[in-house]
């Protein structure tokens, strides 16, 4: 094995571990949360941007999650259509999709049109709520 592809494993193992850390709920209050963990947001980022899962939310939302006119809203502002703005409730929106968006006139498939388990659900809320939520 080239030590790229030895890396490339390694961290594949280590966002897997952490993935499915949060998913058993086996983190002993030590560092950060679940749900900001960077392993978790990570995973996050690439399940966003189509590397993990198939999902394909950048086609909609924009590379930098800003929003495509007539497809997707803004992710990094404060407004929220439809959800509430917290993890729960973004993670929700991500399984269930917005068969009939409040301002846009394309619909969210489910899980991104992707076939996303839970662990890649929780961790694009994750990383979705952060964008709109940057760490101090």
């Amino acid at each position: 094995m080239s030590a790229m592809n030895g890396r490339r494993a390694a961290a594949l193992v280590a966002v897997a571990a952490a993935a499915a850390s949060a998913v058993a709920g086996v983190w002993g209050g030590q560092g950060p949360s679940p749900d900001q963990s960077p392993a978790t947001l990570a995973l996050g980022d690439s399940v966003f941007h189509g590397k993990v899962g198939g999902a394909l939310c950048y086609v909609c939302h924009g590379p930098a999650a800003k929003g495509v006119p007539g497809l997707g809203p803004d992710l990094t502002d404060k407004e929220w259509l439809n959800a509430d703005g917290t993890v729960e409730s973004i993670a929700k929106v991500v399984e269930t999709g917005v068969p009939k968006p409040k301002k846009l006139p394309a619909p969210m498939p489910p899980k991104g049109g992707g076939q996303l388990n839970a662990a890649q659900v929780k961790a694009a809320a994750a990383y979705v709520y952060s964008l709109s939520h940057p760490a101090k």
